[in-house]
């Protein structure tokens, strides 16, 4: 297959930005890591704007078990919420509605569906005792009810099994896979390819990028989507249209639904159908229609009307068809490249998932067979690609709407394969499809009782058997997956305990609150906020949480978080706990082993982020809370060297310098009149620079002891080395709020350079959050700064 010279292992070449070029990288690096390929990642930047939604399928909810994935970090970085069915209204007919869950509707009977015994049943007269064929899908009652596929704490076999999917973000799903295949080995290169360099025998040798840097290979992934730079521009492999009633597609984004719902809502109009994705942060509609007769204009204005939005429309082309070989010479298309079928079912995915696995068991080898693997690849996947779109076909043929667009794609000429199902299944009252078929049997059966399209006679082995004990059997099975569905946990309940509760406007006088959400729920403005709040989380066992915001010549820093966890959460083996987060957070081996090996002997580990001049800043406390406590209840040790509380790591998680270690000390003060005077000997170092510090603390002793309730606890901030020197007043006890302190620490910010305006509004969204810690000095850039800790909440 490979006709170049070389004896080195294969050397992969992924074209490609979105989520099918991530997910190629990272299932091919996987599992042919042992084979000792090569993969390396060639794609732009994602681009600004406007993320779309995806609804999946069980076969990428299969492919994140398969690798080992933890489905809460995935929906909390991916936005994700369950999808468990899609709903159909005014479809086949204006008033008529009907479920199409995931998963099998009932267990099979005699190695039959469901479907032929349900059948029976009804031919016998027994309609109502029947029911909908629906009905014994476990997923549809969940999903009428609202619940998730899973109790609040506990696993399901349905969460097992895999027979559900999801509603997710496009772009953060795109982020999540690229740092899985980065930390998989893949090799990511930034670039646009701007043409291909072909080797001796024709093939394609490397990838061109516009700066002019030249990346080689041997066999090359082609997941450029429409544009099919590989495929379709260099190698000008036909693209064999589709027909569809639809050619555009409206994208409109709205507030998170509360509600929620664990199934994808499709509602047929008169110019088309819509859909509604319900994710966690938003809900996207979607507005599928024939420009020929809906102008781009109209079709926006339909949507908003429809769901009552004044946002902005993203209106886009919507291509139907696929390559007539999508495996040419040494490129392999996939996804979009390869082929597209309408949005309707959510195939986008799945399809590049029968991509892979097509690719994987045709693995090419060198000088071997190439254009038997390269037909039987074709062959396999243009058969997935056309099951895909017959069922796509299917739920127009169907119809009996009368609107033009309706009327419009009942009169496409129907494939001749469904039309042979169709046919056979009218009269014989089965469906026969290959295993590998996207649209299963019960799928059929699913769609073509909704639509109320039923074979003349129950199918002939069923129809002939004795069917006394029928009416009792499909009874208890009913039972059964009512049963299973009311032990769910509403799907609203395991949404807000992923993502947190759905945002409440605020009150019209608290100007700044809609400008940084409080809560765990900002970590996650960032990729790797979100990385330290996944990991957290993942541990399932409840944390402390506040954010704080320091003010320096530089400006002001506002995305700073502390995660605090007590050592009994981090399990029976608190150092490999401790040890695995911190490596998730890429601090060096030599600085994990001396954490590990310091938190069997401490109380609490904090986990830090902040977002600074710099870039990404990861921190990790040990705090040996428990004898600092006793000390401080405990007799004065006149001329004891000051106790350590806290052991600080603070380092930059792509950064080449080692991580800075912070040690902060309780010199054995207490009361107002020693810490008044330690920090006179501290601000003596300081010089002149660190006034608005020094006179921020003589100000916040002074509140504490005229309006707190408690006692001011006092720590010194040292680097090892550096030049950090500061005071740290923690004054949690004192049961203070930022409003009490705000005029002191506006002022204070004023002083360091801070506008008086960026000032007053950071503190305003903060009015009334606990006041916890003010820290001040002198930073390890040698300049003065105040920070302030509030907000503390559990988690």
């Amino acid at each position: 297959m490979f006709r170049s010279e070389r004896s080195a292992p294969p050397r992969l070449v992924v074209a490609g930005g979105g989520p099918a070029s991530w997910m190629a990288a990272l299932y091919l690096k996987r599992v042919l890591r042992r084979a000792g390929w090569t993969v390396t990642l060639v794609g732009s930047a994602p681009a600004a704007g406007a993320s779309a939604a995806l609804a999946t399928r069980p076969a990428f909810t299969r492919f994140l078990k398969g690798f080992g994935i933890d489905e809460a970090i995935f929906m909390r970085r991916c936005a994700a919420t369950y999808r468990l069915a899609s709903r159909y209204d005014d479809w086949f007919a204006e008033g008529q509605g009907h479920w199409h869950p995931f998963g099998a509707c009932g267990p099979r009977i005699a190695g039959r569906d469901l479907f032929h015994y349900w059948m029976k049943l009804r031919g016998e007269g027994a309609e109502d005792e029947a029911g909908r064929y629906a009905d014994y899908a476990p997923q549809a009652l969940m999903a009428a009810e609202a619940r998730g596929p899973r109790p609040l704490a506990d696993r399901s076999s349905l969460i097992d099994s895999g027979d559900y999917g999801y509603h997710l973000d496009r772009k953060a799903l795109v982020r999540f896979l690229r740092e899985l295949a980065l930390s998989e080995g893949v090799r990511g290169v930034t670039g646009r390819v701007r043409e291909i360099e072909r080797n001796l025998y024709g093939d394609v040798g490397a990838l061109i990028l516009d700066g002019g840097q030249t990346i080689e290979g041997d066999i090359f992934l082609d997941c450029t989507g429409a544009a099919a730079q590989l495929i379709g521009t260099a190698l000008d492999e036909a693209w064999v249209a589709g027909s569809g009633p639809g050619d555009r597609v409206a994208r409109l984004s709205l507030p998170r639904s509360p509600e929620v719902p664990p199934f994808t809502a499709y509602r047929g109009r008169a110019e088309g159908w819509t859909a509604s994705l319900p994710l966690a942060d938003r809900t996207e509609h979607l507005f599928v229609y024939d420009s020929r007769t809906t102008p781009p204009d109209a079709a926006a204005a339909t949507l908003r009307r429809a769901f009552d939005g004044q946002a902005d429309i993203v209106d886009a082309e919507l291509r139907h068809g696929r390559r007539a070989s999508p495996w040419q010479r040494n490129v392999v298309a996939l996804g979009a490249a390869a082929g597209a079928v309408e949005p309707l079912l959510g195939f986008d995915l799945d399809l590049v998932l029968a991509g892979l696995e097509t690719f994987l068991a045709y693995l090419p080898r060198q000088g071997e067979g190439g254009d038997v693997l390269r037909r039987a690849y074709a062959a396999r996947l243009n058969r997935f690609h056309d099951d895909a779109a017959e069922a796509v076909a299917a739920h127009y043929v169907l119809g009996r709407r009368s609107e033009p667009f309706w009327a419009a794609a009942r009169a496409v000429m129907i494939p001749d394969r469904l039309a042979d199902r169709l046919d056979l299944y009218e009269l014989a009252g089965h469906v026969a499809l290959s295993e590998e078929a996207p649209f299963s049997e019960g799928d059929h059966y699913l769609l073509f009782s909704g639509a109320d399209f039923l074979p003349r006679r129950p199918f002939a082995p069923v129809d002939v058997a004795d069917g006394r004990e029928i009416a009792r059997l499909l009874a208890s099975i009913r039972a059964q997956s009512a049963q299973i569905a009311g032990a769910m946990a509403p799907h609203v309940r395991l949404m807000d305990a992923l993502h947190g509760q759905a945002p409440v406007a605020a009150p019209a006088v608290r100007i700044a609150a809609a400008s940084a959400p409080a809560g765990p729920a900002a970590l996650r403005r960032t990729p790797e906020g979100a990385r330290l709040a996944d990991l957290v989380a993942g541990l399932g066992q409840p944390f402390g949480y506040e954010r704080s915001v320091k003010a320096s010549p530089a400006g002001l820093q506002t995305d700073r978080f502390l995660m605090s966890l007590h050592r009994a959460s981090l399990g029976l083996t608190p150092e490999t706990t401790l040890d695995r987060l911190a490596a998730g957070l890429g601090l060096p081996e030599r600085e994990r082993a001396e954490a590990a090996g310091l938190i069997g002997g401490a109380d609490i580990l904090h986990l830090g982020y902040e977002d600074g001049p710099s870039g990404a800043l990861y921190k990790l406390y040990v705090e040996w809370s428990s004898r600092t406590d006793a000390a401080w209840t405990g007799a004065d040790e006149a001329g004891a060297e000051p106790m350590l509380v806290h052991r600080a790591y603070k380092w930059n998680p792509g950064g080449t310098h080692p991580p800075v270690v912070t040690l902060y000390h309780w010199p054995w003060v207490r009361g107002p009149e020693e810490i008044e005077a330690r920090l006179t000997r501290m601000t003596g170092a300081w010089g002149p620079a660190g006034a608005p510090a020094r006179d921020t603390a003589h100000a916040i002793l002074l509140l504490a002891q005229e309006r707190g309730r408690g006692a001011v606890h006092y720590l010194e901030a040292r680097e090892e080395p550096g030049l950090r020197l500061s005071y740290d007043l923690n004054l949690y006890a004192c049961g203070l709020t930022v409003a009490d302190a705000e005029p002191l620490l506006g002022q204070a910010f004023v002083d360091l350079g801070v506008p008086r305006d960026a000032a007053a509004m950071v503190l305003r969204e903060r009015l009334q959050e606990t006041l916890g810690h003010v820290a001040g000095g002198v930073g390890r850039d040698g300049q003065p700064f105040v920070t302030v800790y509030s907000g503390v909440a559990g988690g």
